[in-house]
């Protein structure tokens, strides 16, 4: 699911995706230029005096300690360079624009103070282990989690039971994200961004910001702001966790491992970071509570980590691996890793409220290998073992990355299409069942072929029908296409005439 087409089908057309405000578009075309022209820049700028002020108020605090005050954004493009100057304009026409007023459980001022802080912490990291990109630093760390943002404002309903189920079951946002929807926000983030036209050493970073050696790439400044961005964030969990010792240590661990101990010094940016998240706020009309505790929150975590094991860390790391492998297992077959019945009755659930919000049709196609037991009694139980991988292989190579597939129970399965019309979810079923039948399993030094059947039923944007009667309807096409004599779809409907045969 976490492909760009995948995110494509299911963002592109929602008319609540964050958007760039118009000057903040000016401003990167203008800079996109082979030549930027400082002057066109500054005269974008100009266009908007409310910016134009904030960005210099900034410029002339105390958190770049310029020599003398800068009257100008020329003065500032000069003294500080393009870059900074572009970074901090789209910093404030971005956080300022996009506030939003949208219900549900999302907190949209703790986001912003959130991605301030991993802002203001990439900066300070990347000024000892990666000068040269301090400022971009600074812009990525703002967008880092731009998707959960989008997810928000695109799914308030089921990105409420994301949030639901992080605080419940005490897992990450992104494990939650993964639960639910099947994709997370660093998948939508990168989407996003790149649908704004940003260049691609900032969307790969936020790709994988919470697990850097996952990003695929040779670029190896990609990989280093990465993994400057997941110490920022780990530095944000310091500051906002009830576990400071663990968090600190996390950050420890992992300046470790990418090399970064001999240049970062842990403990003087985390002091930093208080220091210039209280200047920088206000800029944003955001307020930092309770400094004097966020003073003291470092030196308190480096003395707890004196009493911790030193294998501590280790054990930390390995258990948060088995719990996502323990979430694995509870909402996957062991067999097939398709989706379970219970997850996939569940997400049923949410794909149905989210077609009757958008007044889209979604299909359920039930399937069921044909005389499976003589697959089994012929074979033996491993070869039909092999089948059912076989079918499921099949299955996903078959459909969309945003079709749901679950093994349903025994020999049968699943799926569930979003945003199809009906003919062509029969055409759908159809391929894969010729396609299926056509490919010979071999296993243990032995060929054979399986064949299935298939029930297909559409919900339309105006039917008033539950789950329980849309797997219904399925199940019962799945029933005429067996005693048809199988290998066959059939289409729900009253008279329940077939509508796809065998070849």
């Amino acid at each position: 699911m976490q492909d760009k087409a995948a995110l494509e089908c299911i963002l592109s057309h929602n008319d609540k995706l964050p958007t760039l405000p118009g000057i903040a578009i000016k401003i990167l075309e203008a800079v996109q230029k082979d030549r930027p022209d400082l002057k066109e820049i500054g005269e974008i700028l100009a266009t908007d005096p409310p910016l134009s002020a904030e960005v210099l108020r900034l410029i002339n605090s105390s958190l770049y300690a310029l020599p003398r005050k800068v009257t100008s954004v020329f003065h500032a493009v000069n003294m500080l360079g393009l870059n900074t100057v572009k970074n901090l304009a789209l910093s404030f026409a971005l956080i300022k624009r996009t506030r939003s007023n949208g219900n549900g459980a999302f907190d949209y001022p703790q986001f912003w103070k959130n991605s301030l802080t991993v802002a203001v912490s990439a900066r300070l990291i990347a000024e000892q282990v990666a000068p040269a990109v301090v400022e971009d630093a600074f812009f990525i760390g703002l967008l880092h989690d731009m998707g959960m943002l989008t997810l928000a404002r695109c799914m308030p309903d089921q990105y409420s039971l994301v949030i639901r189920e992080a605080a419940q079951a005490a897992c990450t946002q992104q494990d939650a994200e993964n639960q639910i929807l099947g994709f997370d926000h660093m998948a939508v983030g990168q989407y996003l961004l790149g649908s704004w036209g940003l260049p691609q050493h900032f969307c790969l970073p936020i790709s994988c910001h919470h697990d850097p050696e996952k990003l695929e790439t040779n670029d190896s400044e990609s990989l280093e702001m990465s993994r400057i961005l997941h110490l920022a964030t780990l530095y944000t969990e310091l500051f906002h966790s009830d576990r400071h010792s663990p968090s600190l240590g996390l950050i420890d661990h992992y300046a470790q491992r990418y090399g970064f101990e001999k240049r970062l010094d842990v403990d003087g940016v985390g002091a930093r970071i208080v220091d210039q998240t209280r200047q920088i706020f206000p800029f944003f009309e955001l307020t930092l509570k309770d400094e004097a505790g966020y003073l003291e929150i470092v030196d308190r975590a480096r003395a707890e980590l004196i009493h911790v094991s030193s294998n501590f860390i280790d054990q930390l790391l390995e258990q948060q691996r088995q719990i996502q492998v323990l979430r694995r297992q509870a909402t996957h077959d062991g067999l097939t890793q398709l989706m379970n019945y219970q997850f996939f009755y569940e997400t049923l659930g949410r794909e149905i409220a989210r077609s009757q919000r958008s007044r889209t049709p979604l299909t359920v196609i039930m399937s069921d290998i044909d005389r499976f037991k003589a697959v089994n009694d012929t074979y033996g139980h491993l070869a039909g073992d092999r089948a059912l991988q076989f079918v499921a292989e099949h299955l996903k190579t078959s459909l969309r990355e945003t079709d749901f597939i679950a093994r349903y129970g025994g020999e049968e399965f699943a799926m569930v299409l979003y945003n199809i019309p009906p003919e062509d979810a029969i055409a759908v079923a159809d391929r894969v069942r010729q396609t299926l039948s056509e490919v010979p399993i071999q296993f243990d030094g032995r060929t054979f072929r399986i064949t299935m059947s298939f029930g297909i039923a559409t919900m339309h944007p105006d039917d008033a029908i539950d789950r329980e009667e849309l797997l219904n309807r399925a199940d019962k096409a799945l029933y005429r296409a067996k005693s048809a004599g199988r290998n066959c779809c059939h289409f729900y409907h009253r008279r329940l005439r077939c509508t796809a045969t065998a070849s």
